[in-house]
């Protein structure tokens, strides 16, 4: 899994040389992904059109058996190997596309901890540069390896550098020095070591006048505001608009709905509920695209809005095969 997640990496790596905004290199490199996976996404939309063609048998075979749950369940399989159907190969992409979020996850992650290490240190030895000049933005977000909300700060705060590898400190700040942004390179030994530093450097620094407005909350009163589970901070200078999550909710709800139409069949025993499985989906995007950064939020939002559009042109292209198929047998019988 790690050399799958290292060759994403180096993906991404290698389109943003050629396109220089991390941004517009998330989008094609999401398109590539997706155009890669559409052969198998339109075998897979075939198979399950055929089971949606079957309803009219399963629902004859729903009312002769339906008393009968496991004589309906063993007759609606027999009726799929007599036609030379699985059921399960609908779920294929899936199958496929959850390791590649995952990996997206976690590539994105690697490249947002770098970046906001080379911020932090890059600011830290120059607090009289323009933060504007020293984040990646994006359209309306202020820095694309932030969460796009009102409770995420511009530049990287305490929480967001916390989970930062000591790895990571050590290699960007080698980086930085050898490009003459910062005069010393980190040497963290080990975690003992990361931690002094999170606590003796990171920590007054992010408190010093010339970082605390920066993470400095708009008003007393939206402070550590308490939401259930959470407790969040509208910041003075927040990162984004809460845009892409709203985009993630929304387009989640809409690409569970567009498959779920499109493959609409009876239900077996046991299978999950349509609308629970929406929501499910949806709460998953909102908790992602609120807590990681723009950038993941960004490939989610594109990924969803792809695989709409693409069930929508498959949906057009078998309606297309089936009136030909229709006009070519009406010909035969003439």
């Amino acid at each position: 899994m790690n050399v799958f997640n290292g060759l994403l990496l180096s993906i991404i790596q290698v389109i943003y040389k050629i396109i220089p905004d991390y941004g517009w290199s998330i989008i094609v490199f999401t398109l590539l992904v997706k155009l890669c996976l559409t052969p198998l996404d339109l075998k897979s939309r075939r198979s399950m059109k055929r089971m949606s063609d079957l309803n009219p048998k399963l629902e004859a075979l729903k009312k002769k058996y339906g008393a009968d749950q496991e004589k309906y369940n063993q007759k609606m399989q027999e009726l799929y190997a007599k036609e030379k159907i699985n059921p399960l190969s609908g779920c294929l992409p899936m199958l496929i596309s959850m390791p590649i979020l995952f990996a997206m996850f976690y590539a994105m992650r690697t490249i947002a901890n770098e970046e906001l290490v080379r911020q932090f240190l890059t600011f830290k030895a120059n607090p009289a540069m323009d933060v504007s000049a020293l984040a990646q933005p994006f359209l309306w977000i202020k820095n694309l390896w932030m969460p796009d909300t009102p409770f995420a700060t511009v530049l990287p705060d305490m929480t967001s550098l916390q989970g930062v590898a000591l790895e990571t400190w050590n290699a960007v700040s080698q980086r930085l020095f050898t490009q003459g942004v910062i005069p010393e390179a980190l040497n963290l030994a080990n975690k003992e070591a990361l931690d002094t530093f999170m606590k003796t450097v990171v920590a007054p620094f992010i408190a010093s006048a010339d970082y605390a407005p920066h993470v400095a909350a708009l008003s007393p009163s939206l402070a550590n505001l308490n939401f259930i589970l959470f407790r969040l901070t509208v910041f003075k200078d927040f990162n984004g608009l809460f845009i892409l999550p709203a985009l993630a909710i929304v387009s989640q709800i809409g690409m569970t709905k567009i498959t779920g139409q499109q493959n609409a069949q009876p239900a077996a025993q046991g299978q999950p509920n349509m609308n629970m499985m929406t929501w499910m989906f949806a709460i998953m995007s909102l908790i992602f695209c609120t807590t990681s950064s723009a950038a993941f939020a960004l490939y989610w939002v594109f990924s969803n809005v792809f695989a709409m559009v693409q069930q929508i042109a498959f949906a057009k292209y078998f309606e297309w095969q089936d009136r030909k198929a229709a006009i070519a047998e009406e010909v035969g019988i003439k």
